[in-house]
């Protein structure tokens, strides 16, 4: 009898043929929840036989595709809008540059691959910048049709509905304002909608039939990371979402989250792509999930051609990327849309420069003379032209606006340039110091808004700009380079004139970072005095803002006091990333009143360091530093701060040296910090105000010039070793006979509590001002006691 009913049960089998994988694929989805199920769908899937998923793996049953239009943009898109660009004779390229084909450089929104901003609608518009060299503004309308939540496949009989949701929980209809390309082809896309204080919806696109990995971490690995796998089955066509996250182990498969948080609308795929629509939270509450906020953020992605095996993913191999983006922060401001056929653009950039494998910092200056141009022009936007594979070196690019006319610049911009703060510097180009733009690695450029220009070609007998490229050569890569930036300039003046003010610490030994710190913060103040005196009534409104730090940097802010009341700040990067200084664009512009303090806060990490970091050119020195661009335009072009000498050595509890004074020691400081390390603004003929210090009558010139010697012979920057070991201390006697620089060596700085005291002593001590004009003049500024207590 039990053979009979085996036999009958074998048989029944044979006849529908059931196969048994699906009940147990089938179990284990239901069990984990990790798709929307359907009893319905269930039910049927028990009964379909292998032959008839055979058929339906076959091409004629394939889903069709509602946005096959979007992924075959380039053969589809039409022009609309045009932006006419009105060539000049400084428009071509470097007639000896090693690579001037135009596709090998990097810009705003014009990479080989097109960069789109879009918005959805019922009839979604696509606005596309595909041509740098063109600017052409082009929008596709129409590419859906429908809502992409229900699809047939070519045999009506076969026809199914993908997620189908009631009306009631159906989510209003996403606009996708913001759009990034994750990879350089273009195989990974992600858009998103920030406009839901809760909720933050995505779109997903990817170049597989396989699965796509999304993540995010602080870090560019999957380690610890937030990661959100996406398929369609292949067989079934019913998209998963999993909620998952990276384990402590390398190459290791991610782990299924306990709480499932993201939330499926719709996915499908066509014959080359998958494309998946979710929704998230910006604050996780699950402890596996990472919040998104306007910090900066590394966004992980994956690719597989196969879908996972019981919710496991297959390894990625080389098909993954990270790209450090800020989601919720306020979108940059997009490139014209209207005609204008006066817009011109001006390539500034080096002329097949040689960059040396003798040295891992080098700051390369030039002088470049305006276009000749009938009236004065408002650069409304710039993009960076760096080559391409000379990425990894151009570390920043910076362009300064001179105060000086005199003809012998014209004659300067005929040169390949000079080493910048260097005693090979002519001493003309002293006078151009007002920055007009200001790249920094991973920065696609920016453009203004429409009510505001910067001023170029101002003066009638010429204007004068001189260009400065930072190499961040750690790789001791010989090569040739003529990278540089292009500005948009049109002759329709905007209604405000722009300018730069930076702020932030003046760069010198006197900026210094202990080792092995896990959080050690600085600040550099522009004081209530500076902007009481360079700020007309009504202020200031301040429109974007690029924080910038070294390899250290991990907390970037800049705060605003006001009457001795700490306001919120004004921009601020908790997740500061070395590699990716894009401008912040502030969504309301932030007013800055006479009277108002400015604080530049920079929080660094060194426990992989050993010795102290100062400030400095080179990478592993340290900058704290604030470009604000602001209108309308004064005449202050820096506002920063620097501690004292004789308040920095009290930190330290050194209280006097061997054959040399204090006020000589400070006379070397302040002329070694004024003559060859006062990044960007160069003030190589200025010292700060000390209203105390007298110059002493018996300087040890011996002491002073070999301490300057030193630092020439290193070239462009600085390794202030080279002055601490001809500094020997005399009291206190505990420390005396140790050079100063075995003295900050000796320290123990993993103890808490003395790294601590130097950085309560530094951050509230007393420091002194600079404030300088663009005309190279300094208003009398007094030291200033900062009592004020920031968050």
């Amino acid at each position: 009898m039990l053979c009979l009913r085996a036999l009958a049960f074998v048989c029944t089998f044979l006849v529908v043929g059931t196969d048994l994988l699906d009940f147990y694929v089938h179990y284990m989805n239901e069990t984990m929840r990790t798709q929307v199920y359907s009893r319905h769908r269930a039910l049927k899937l028990q009964f379909w036989s292998r032959y008839r998923r055979s058929i339906l793996e076959s091409s004629i049953f394939r889903v069709t595709n509602p946005v096959k239009q979007m992924l075959d943009i380039n053969d589809k898109v039409r022009d609309k809008k045009k932006l006419y660009l009105k060539k000049n004779s400084l428009d071509s390229p470097n007639l000896h540059t090693a690579n001037s084909d135009i596709d090998n450089y990097i810009s705003l929104k014009a990479k080989k691959q097109n960069e789109f901003h879009y918005s959805m609608s019922s009839k979604t518009e696509i606005e596309q910048i595909k041509d740098d060299s063109a600017l052409n503004s082009i929008v596709l309308k129409n590419i859906f049709k429908r809502e992409p939540k229900k699809f047939k496949l070519k045999h009506e009989k076969d026809s199914f509905i993908i997620n189908k949701r009631s009306k009631r929980n159906e989510p209003k209809m996403a606009k996708f304002t913001r759009y990034e390309r994750l990879d350089e082809e273009g195989d990974v896309v992600l858009e998103w909608d920030p406009s839901n204080d809760e909720n933050v919806t995505f779109r997903l696109t990817g170049k597989t039939l396989g699965y796509i990995g999304l993540g995010f971490n602080d870090k560019g690995y999957m380690m610890g990371a937030d990661i959100i796998l996406a398929w369609v089955d292949d067989h079934t066509h019913v998209t998963t979402l999993l909620d998952s996250h990276g384990i402590k182990s390398m190459n290791a498969a991610p782990e299924t989250d306990a709480s499932q948080d993201v939330h499926l609308i719709n996915g499908f795929q066509n014959n080359t792509h998958t494309i998946v629509t979710f929704t998230r939270r910006w604050y996780a509450c699950d402890t596996q999930d990472r919040s998104l906020t306007g910090d900066t953020i590394r966004v992980l992605w994956a690719l597989h051609q196969t879908d996972p095996e019981l919710n496991t993913a297959r390894f990625h191999g080389n098909k993954r990327g990270v790209r450090a983006l800020r989601l919720r922060a306020p979108a940059p401001h997009p490139p014209p849309t209207i005609d204008d056929n006066n817009l011109i653009k001006w390539d500034v950039k080096l002329n097949q420069f040689t960059i040396s494998n003798t040295s891992d910092t080098i700051y390369w200056c030039k002088i470049f003379k305006a276009p000749k141009l009938q009236q004065k022009h408002h650069m409304i936007g710039y993009t960076p032209l760096v080559e391409k594979f000379n990425e990894a070196l151009v570390h920043h690019v910076i362009l300064y606006e001179c105060a000086s006319t005199q003809p012998i610049l014209s004659e300067h911009a005929r040169l390949a340039g000079a080493y910048c703060y260097s005693p090979t510097m002519p001493k003309e180009w002293d006078s151009c110091m007002q920055p007009v733009l200001a790249w920094t690695h991973g920065s696609q450029g920016e453009w203004y808004p429409e009510h505001v220009g910067f001023p170029i070609a101002e003066h009638v007998k010429g204007s004068y700009y001189m260009l400065e490229v930072h190499y961040n050569n750690k790789i001791s890569k010989q090569t040739i380079d003529s990278s540089g930036v292009r500005l948009y300039l049109t002759s329709n003046l905007r209604k405000m004139e722009a300018g730069i003010l930076v702020a932030g610490i003046a760069v010198s030994p006197l900026h210094m970072v202990p080792p092995q710190q896990k959080e050690y913060a600085t600040a550099g103040y522009c004081t209530p005095q500076c902007t009481n005196k360079m700020f007309d009534t009504d202020g200031i409104n301040i429109v974007s803002v690029v924080l910038h730090s070294h390899l250290a940097g991990r907390r970037l802010s800049l705060k605003h006091i006001r009457h001795n009341k700490e306001l919120p700040p004004i921009i601020q990067d908790k997740h500061f990333n070395f590699d990716y200084q894009q401008s912040f664009t502030l969504e309301q512009e932030a007013k800055i009143m006479p009277g108002d303090e400015l604080v530049v806060e920079c929080v660094y990490n060194t426990l992989d360091r050993n010795r102290p970091t100062f400030g400095g050119y080179a990478a592993y020195q340290e900058m704290c530093l604030a470009f604000i661009v602001h209108y309308p335009r004064t005449l202050l072009a820096a506002c920063y701060s620097m501690t004292p000498v004789k308040e920095f050595f009290n930190a330290l509890n050194i209280q006097s040296f061997k054959d040399i004074s204090m006020e000589q020691v400070e006379k070397l400081f302040l002329s070694t910090t004024t003559e060859t390390a006062a990044l960007p603004i160069s003030p190589n003929q200025y010292s700060p105000i000390y209203h105390n210090i007298r110059t002493p009558e018996h300087v040890n010139v011996d002491i002073i010039k070999q301490a300057k010697s030193t630092l020439i012979s290193k070239g462009d920057y600085i390794d202030y070793d080279d002055i601490f070991t001809t500094l020997i201390i005399d009291k206190p006697d505990e420390f005396k006979g140790h050079t100063l620089s075995d003295h900050m060596s000796a320290l123990a700085w993993n103890d808490i509590a003395l790294s601590k005291s130097i950085e309560k002593n530094l951050y509230h001590g007393k420091y002194v001002t600079f404030c300088r004009t663009k005309e190279n003049k300094l208003p009398q500024v007094d030291d200033y006691d900062n009592d004020i207590k920031t968050n």
